[in-house]
């Protein structure tokens, strides 16, 4: 009887020593990125009716971005580029630097021009780093609307295609801001 009595006790003081030990793990800290983020229309090739979507909401926790000067967004250059072409036409060019915790979808930033685009952008951070788009692009022809999750890779740029429009997603891990950003 005592040694079942005793095993028992080792079991369970292994246990709570696995249960303990986890819960005083130190949480995996926030990290920062920077997000830059280009829309811009192009061209409609169908005839299809790309309208007949039900148009964008803005979530409760909805986060403004305070924006970065347009020069050190990692899509300057691309916007320049995009300026001068004939078919494409940036309509938003936008930088902010974010936090994103570990294991869960993060807060959503607002994306707007205050004209003809609004949506929001969210980090999704977990084994992978993932940006759910959501976007609304009122054109003359309608409103349309691009909602695509997808995994991304840091510092490269990642396209989100609709056939009215195109977003350009960049995010970029950074040091943890100084308090006057």
């Amino acid at each position: 009887m005592t040694t079942r009595y005793f095993l028992r006790l080792a079991f369970l003081i292994g246990f709570l020593c696995l249960v303990l030990g986890n819960a005083t793990a130190a949480p995996e800290p926030v990290r920062w990125y920077k997000v830059s983020v280009l829309v811009f229309s192009q061209p409609v090739t169908t005839d299809e009716d790309l309208t007949q979507q039900p148009g964008f909401s803005r979530p409760a926790n909805l986060k403004r971005p305070k924006l970065l000067p347009a020069q050190e967004s990692d899509l300057a250059e691309t916007y320049r580029r995009l300026k001068q072409s004939r078919p494409y036409h940036p309509v938003l060019h936008q930088a902010w630097i974010q936090p994103a915790l570990a294991n869960r979808i993060n807060a959503p930033y607002l994306v707007t021009n205050f004209h003809d685009v609004e949506g929001i952008i969210r980090l999704q951070r977990g084994q992978y780093l993932y940006v759910i788009v959501d976007m609304e692009y009122r054109a003359p022809g309608g409103t349309h609307r691009l909602r695509e999750k997808r995994r991304v890779l840091l510092n490269e740029t990642h396209y989100f295609d609709h056939p009215a429009f195109g977003v350009l997603v960049r995010v970029s891990p950074v040091e943890r801001p100084d308090s006057n950003r």
